[in-house]
């Protein structure tokens, strides 16, 4: 049969080559994105200097951590800052941050100070990991070399998680025990062996305790449990393996959260905020067709907190944060109940301004739309159609994939959107792999109808 050099070479390309080009291929992407983007700050950021140079999300996450390494425990390190940057809950405890990730940076700080040596190139590692572990799922699920190369340079070469692997965030950390939850997940559907039922509830709990939204996973493995697996009662017990593992590797915080402070907090307390800060009447007011964005000021909500209880309880055992998010939490659903109406418009305009290849109304600079706008031309139609097509006859491993895109649109459109398209990283990684798929189809119906044209290809 006759092969062009392009399928002779997909088809030679063997799991453990393609996996170590892409773990090398991630993280070549992320330390010379890195390197070009702080080359000036690399070695000159330092001690206090490199805490002080974080705004947000990765001033937090560097803050406990370095509360952590102190010996103050799980809470905000009260440190001078310059002015111009503002942090919540000052020296109390850190319960709106689900806490892997700040364990993890106390412990690559302890070993190389606060500074780029050691965090930068784990993180890239991370991420190089991610690119090997998201081929060897397309592969796996599609039985395709083609889509495993297309799914796992996708996943490497993100905008996302390449811009923010150089970065204190957790993005890194959380997708790849994503992608490794999903492959031991898959390789214990085909082997039924109980030690990789057990290895992927370890690897869900440890991305449960990075993220919260890492429970969607154990949501998709039931899907493909109860809808699709054999009926047997040794699936649905192995099933059970995953679900207690991931809850014994939760539990110890969630224990201590209780023991320490009378209150029920698995992960963190952030929900309730989240869902407040994504439906209230600021951004009700504007119409279906205006992109969402949810990221400014809301003196309306704040005006509804000091009426609650919370905002006033400042004698209680429990954190403040978990006093916000309980009081943020009671606000959105007393909102959704009265304006059930007004939350399906917001949750309508938060699906399809997810599904955009950027926020019209965000931050990102001329060039960083020119790239999100490219990545987005290459994956989405193709990922898109690969997952209509290939969800048809609801076989397993594509039902699983499947059932976490479609969980993960939900999510956001339950509770919130961010505009720097954070949330949707999870959603691209699996499109990619429907994406790979669908190229690999085309490619593959279109080959031999031009080598069967007069003057056609030709095998070499």
């Amino acid at each position: 049969m006759r092969k062009s050099l392009y399928w002779a070479f997909s088809a030679s390309l063997s799991r453990k080559r393609l996996f170590l080009i892409l773990v090398i291929l991630g993280f070549g992407l992320r330390i010379g994105y890195g390197v070009v983007r702080y080359r000036d700050s690399l070695s000159r950021l330092t001690g206090r200097s490199f805490v002080e140079s974080w705004d947000h999300d990765a001033l937090d996450h560097v803050l406990i951590s370095k509360a952590l390494l102190s010996g103050k425990g799980y809470v905000m390190d009260d440190v001078p800052l310059p002015p111009g940057k503002h942090l919540r809950y000052v020296g109390q405890e850190a319960l709106f941050k689900a806490p892997l990730y700040e364990f993890f940076l106390a412990g690559v700080f302890a070993i190389s100070g606060f500074s780029f040596k050691l965090f930068f190139p784990l993180q890239a590692l991370l991420g190089g990991l991610l690119a090997g572990f998201i081929g060897l799922i397309t592969r796996r699920v599609f039985r395709s070399p083609t889509a495993a190369w297309f799914g796992g340079v996708a996943a490497a070469a993100h905008p996302i998680l390449v811009n923010s692997a150089s970065q204190p965030y957790n993005e890194n950390l959380f997708f790849v025990l994503f992608a490794a939850s999903i492959l031991a997940f898959l390789i214990w559907f085909e082997r039924h062996q109980r030690r990789w039922a057990f290895l992927c509830g370890v690897l869900v709990g440890l991305c449960i305790l990075t993220r919260e939204s890492g429970t969607l996973l154990l949501a998709a493995m039931a899907v493909v449990v109860l809808t699709v697996a054999p009926r047997a009662l040794s699936a649905w017990m192995e099933y059970g393996v995953i679900m207690l593992a991931a809850v014994a590797v939760v539990a110890p915080w969630t224990i201590r959260n209780y023991v320490r402070f009378g209150v029920f907090v698995p992960v963190s307390s952030i929900v309730g905020v989240d869902f407040t800060e994504g439906n209230n009447e600021c951004i009700a007011e504007e119409g279906i067709f205006t992109p969402y964005w949810a990221e400014g000021p809301c003196p309306w909500v704040e005006e509804q907190f000091r009426a609650q209880p919370e905002a006033t309880a400042s004698d209680s055992r429990i954190p403040p944060a978990v006093l916000r998010d309980r009081a943020s939490r009671r606000i959105a659903v007393q909102f959704v109940s009265e304006h059930p109406g007004v939350y399906v418009k917001l949750a309508l305009r938060r699906l399809w301004t997810t599904l955009l290849p950027y926020d019209p109304r965000g931050s990102q600079r001329f060039h960083e739309r020119v790239v999100l706008l490219a990545y987005w031309l290459l994956l989405f139609p193709a990922g898109i159609s690969g997952m209509l097509l290939g969800l048809k006859h609801m076989e397993p491993r594509r039902l699983l994939l499947g059932s976490l895109i479609i969980l993960n649109l939900m999510s956001i459109m339950a509770v919130l959107y961010w505009s720097d398209l954070r949330l949707r990283v999870g959603i691209d990684l699996l499109l990619g792999c429907f994406g790979g798929w669908a190229y690999d189809e085309f490619l593959r119906r279109r080959t031999p109808a031009l080598e069967s044209q007069p003057g056609g290809v030709r095998s070499a």
